[in-house]
């Protein structure tokens, strides 16, 4: 469990790391703190105390034998232990109550008795007399210091050179300070402990934070999510890697979103290529099926007055017959190529400035005399001046018709009223016949090619089934608005042409 997190998680092995680091630091720093104090402190206070030893070896030389006691006992009882040694080579039994100063001397037993400290502590030490006080000292100075130091002086009051012995208590000091410092090791260490998890937990933290938060970023980036921003202000490499990750992620999500466009847009056209393609095989299918019949028709009555069959031997009446078939199949065919046309890729509008109200009006002339024998009632209110743009020869294809629908749907005696309003920003064109209506459900189809309400097909009843088509077309072609829908009395077909004047 331990080393899987510390192979998957980089604040943990930071932590880890930091706090091992921290903790051999203090062992270190501790371990050099135990070694390297008693020298440098005995050191320190060695040098210390030649320099005041010399002060008082140069102050014995201007101070009366019988007066220096106070001097010595000042600095027994703040430096060392001093112990003054006569011209002999004996101990001097100086005014002093703190110096080292011998108490009596036993020639037959060789003994020399030394108080130490003005009588608190004796050593007897077995020797010849003269060696005695080599003797002495040596014991002094190994038993109680880290090394003598000898001055030289004399007192102004008495002959012959003085040798003033100082013994340190250094070592006793250092021996007790490192003693000290084992003593508090274990809460050292405890401290150190702490110290260093504390000081591993918020390093880790503050170094990983960043990071781990660059890393989610990356896992959502990984996953195309781009709505996040980093926003580091640092200055450093990380504020760097995270402003980055943002110019980064916005240039994504950008290229992303033209790449989702453009593939809509593509998906959009190959739909609408398909319903191209589909509206292309049903054309043609149903324009087979329209030829089909007039040709089936024609080749019947050919064949019959070929043969002489029956009622086919008066050729002349067959022949008008067959004329008017072929008048049917010209202009379906007709039909079909104007259709072929305008879906070419090479179609091109003619526009030009067109009067819709004289369009129109020059309309209803041609179909007058249908509207007469059909004895309809029109209405028509057609303004002159309300130019648009428009290609002359497919809007009047447009108003034949429209026209004549209306025309041919409306019983004998109906209303037909055709009405043109000028509006800001479109012509509004009217046209409405009364008596007749288109079955709801046939609505949204009359606009398909070759489509008839009548699911007969019926000849009687319509027309090839693709002049709306044509019309849908041309509209479409100029930006015009149209619907057919049915009113109270009839059917009502609207065109909005954009107005666009020359």
């Amino acid at each position: 469990m331990l080393r899987r997190k510390l192979r998957e998680s980089l604040t943990f092995r930071i932590f880890s790391v930091t706090c091992l680091l921290l903790l051999l630091a203090g062992a270190v720093t501790f371990g050099f703190i135990v070694w390297a104090t008693p020298t440098s402190y005995l050191t320190i206070m060695t040098s210390d105390l030649d320099e005041k030893a010399e002060v008082l070896a140069e102050r014995l030389s201007a101070t009366a034998f019988d007066d220096s006691g106070p001097l010595l006992d000042a600095f027994v009882r703040d430096e060392a232990d001093v112990m003054i040694v006569g011209p002999d080579g004996k101990i001097v039994q100086t005014p002093s109550n703190l110096a080292v100063s011998p108490v009596y001397e036993d020639d037959d037993e060789n003994v020399v008795v030394v108080s130490i400290g003005g009588g608190e502590d004796t050593l007897a030490v077995s020797s010849d007399v003269s060696g005695a006080v080599a003797e002495t000292v040596s014991v002094l100075t190994s038993s109680d210091a880290s090394g003598e130091m000898t001055y030289a002086f004399e007192y102004p009051d008495r002959q012959g050179e003085y040798t003033m012995v100082v013994s340190p208590r250094v070592r006793v000091a250092t021996n007790q300070a490192v003693s000290a410092l084992g003593k508090v090791a274990p809460w050292l260490l405890a401290v150190m402990l702490v110290f260093s998890v504390l000081c591993a937990l918020f390093y880790s933290r503050y170094i990983t934070r960043p990071i781990v938060r660059l890393s989610g970023i990356s896992q959502r980036m990984a996953e195309l999510d781009f709505d996040w921003k980093c926003g580091e202000k640092r200055l450093d490499e990380i504020g760097v890697l995270g402003r980055s990750l943002d110019e980064l992620s916005g240039r994504l999500s950008a290229a992303l979103g033209d790449l989702q466009t453009a593939n809509e847009t593509l998906k959009s056209d190959i739909d609408r290529e398909r319903e191209l393609e589909r509206q292309r095989l049903q054309f043609f299918s149903a324009a087979s099926h329209e030829l089909k019949t007039p040709v089936t028709i024609l080749k019947g009555q050919l064949t019959g007055m070929l043969e002489g069959v029956d009622v086919y031997q008066d050729r002349d009446a067959y022949l008008a017959k067959s004329l008017r078939v072929t008048a049917r199949m010209e202009a379906l065919v007709q039909e079909i190529l104007t259709v072929s046309r305008i879906e070419s890729n090479g179609f091109a509008l003619r526009e030009q400035p067109t009067d819709l109200g004289e369009a129109v009006s020059a309309q209803l002339a041609l179909d007058e005399d249908l509207i007469e024998l059909k004895g309809l009632a029109l209405t028509a209110e057609l303004p002159t001046g309300t130019i648009v743009s428009a290609d002359p020869v497919l809007l009047r294809k447009v108003l034949d018709n429209i026209l004549s629908n209306a025309v041919f749907y409306a019983p004998e005696g109906a209303k037909l009223r055709v009405a043109l309003q000028t509006e800001p920003e479109e012509a509004v064109l009217t046209v409405e016949n009364s008596g007749s209506h288109i079955p709801e459900d046939a609505l949204a189809h009359v606009f398909e090619a070759f489509y008839r309400a009548d699911s007969s097909r019926n000849r009687r009843t319509g027309g090839s089934g693709l002049g709306l088509y044509i019309v849908k077309m041309i509209l479409d072609r100029h930006g015009a608005g149209y619907a057919i829908q049915n009113t109270a009395d009839g059917v009502r077909f609207t065109i909005r042409w954009p107005k666009k004047l020359p």
